[in-house]
């Protein structure tokens, strides 16, 4: 019997006698159950007693028929088979469930949308991996009596009043409390689970999306809307600037072709150099703005020149050094306006990382990048700052890491590192904390890639 229910096909009833010459139907009974198979089994028996039918039911058999009573047989044969294909079709469904079940509860679980669901008093009764990575929560928390939907979020309360008169709301744009008490800037579209119900028993669903690095991104696209608006205004005024400068500087020249006393010549030559002074600012501005769309033959030094003089203001204000130590090889082909950009940025955070009376150096070499295996310039700027620690210089390059505060977007050092890359260079730096007895300060290497 065993070797049959092995079979690719078994058997679809078991009819089994009470008593054999070398087996029996109770053993018969206990082999198919040891199998696990849910086949229908009816015992037959000459002689039947009330005792040994309850004593077989109750093992498992489907059905005891007297051999008396043949007539029954076929009926019941009919019923069982029938029965079993009712069950087995109920087994399947109910396994087709149970995995539905489970893909969507996996699908809940892995998507990026927080989702969080609660009761009709706001208790949350459920929380999905993303709601409580973005809410900082673990799931004993959300789900505790302490935390509610309208805690986390206050604009939820408006949520589900509405939600008695239609059944899913229009996403909003609302403002979520974290654990740790920070605001968060979400997309919430809330969704009731069971409209029908009584009132005191529905269920609401919360879908969140974080809107804190899109929010981020449009306040740096507008600032570089700004940026551009301005530096082309700049541009525009240096252009227009030049005329009368033009025109100034040969009405001095002709001046100092005349008859002038000492001291009046004196004072030409001071207004001179301040008029000489004038144009090479406009003139700086003018290249500042003024960049590439395809990569050309750029001098790295003239380049270094240009964003020094732009900070020359701050130089002086906070009384930093500005050492500058460039050597040979000072042309490569690359996007003049990128380069200046990634300069800027280093620069910049150079002066705002050193204090009153520091300085700062910047040096040019021609270089090769061993692992790039590429040969090229490297450019290098150094900060007598108070340096960083390994956390901070573990993430400065992400997008909107800051440490500025509200003064930084954060992408400065994410956009030079892009720029390195695209220009088939890299960017490297080495910190070290000032500490009491031992001075800190920053290094960025960039090499860029001659070719």
């Amino acid at each position: 019997m065993a070797a049959a229910l092995r079979e690719p096909q078994p058997p679809q009833l078991v009819l089994a006698d009470y008593n054999l010459p070398s087996f029996s139907g109770p053993a018969a009974l206990r082999v198919l159950k040891t199998s696990g198979m849910d086949i229908p089994f009816i015992m037959m028996s000459g002689a039947v007693s009330e005792e040994t039918a309850v004593s077989s039911m109750r093992a498992g058999a489907h059905d005891y028929v007297s051999k008396e009573n043949l007539a029954r047989l076929v009926p019941a044969i009919l019923r069982e088979v029938k029965e079993a294909v009712t069950r087995s079709n109920r087994i399947a469904a109910e396994k087709k469930l149970l995995a539905s079940e489970a893909r969507f509860h996996s699908l809940v679980a892995a998507m990026p949308l927080g989702l969080l669901i609660s009761d009709a008093s706001g208790r949350i009764t459920y929380a999905n991996g993303a709601a409580e990575r973005l809410l900082n929560y673990d799931d004993a928390e959300l789900l505790g009596d302490s935390v509610t939907l309208t805690s986390i979020c206050p604009a939820l309360a408006d949520a589900a009043t509405a939600l008695s008169v239609e059944n899913t709301g229009k996403p909003f744009e609302a403002v979520c409390v974290t654990r740790d008490g920070n605001s968060l800037e979400v997309l919430i579209g809330v969704a009731s689970l069971n409209p029908d119900a009584p009132a005191e028993e529905r269920q609401m669903a919360a879908f969140i999306a974080d809107l804190s690095i899109q929010k981020k991104s449009e306040e740096v696209l507008r600032r570089t809307e700004k940026l551009a608006v301005a530096g082309r205004l700049a541009a525009s005024i240096s252009h227009e600037i030049n005329n009368p400068l033009e025109a100034i500087t040969n009405c001095l020249y002709l001046l100092s072709s005349t008859e002038l006393p000492e001291d009046g010549r004196h004072y030409l030559g001071l207004a001179q150099k301040e008029l000489d002074r004038v144009a090479q600012i406009t003139v700086q501005t003018l290249r500042f703005y003024r960049s590439s769309t395809r990569p050309a033959l750029t001098d790295v030094h003239e380049l270094v020149e240009t964003v020094l003089a732009l900070f020359e203001s701050r130089f002086r204000q906070q009384r930093i050094e500005v050492v500058r130590r460039l050597g040979s090889h000072p042309r490569i082909l690359a996007h003049d306006g990128e380069i200046r950009q990634l300069l800027v940025n280093l620069v910049s955070n150079a002066i705002d990382a050193t204090n009153e009376g520091g300085c700062i150096m910047v040096r040019t070499s021609a270089a090769r990048d061993w692992a790039l295996n590429r040969e090229g310039i490297a450019i290098t700027v150094a900060d007598t700052g108070a340096g960083m620690d390994m956390a901070t210089r573990d993430r400065i390059f992400e997008p909107f890491f800051s440490t500025k505060g509200n003064m930084g977007t954060g992408l400065g050092l994410w956009i030079s590192k892009e720029i390195a890359n695209k220009h088939h260079g890299r960017i490297r730096v080495r910190s070290r904390l000032r500490s009491t007895g031992s001075s800190g300060g920053t290094v960025f290497r960039i090499f860029i890639a001659g070719q």
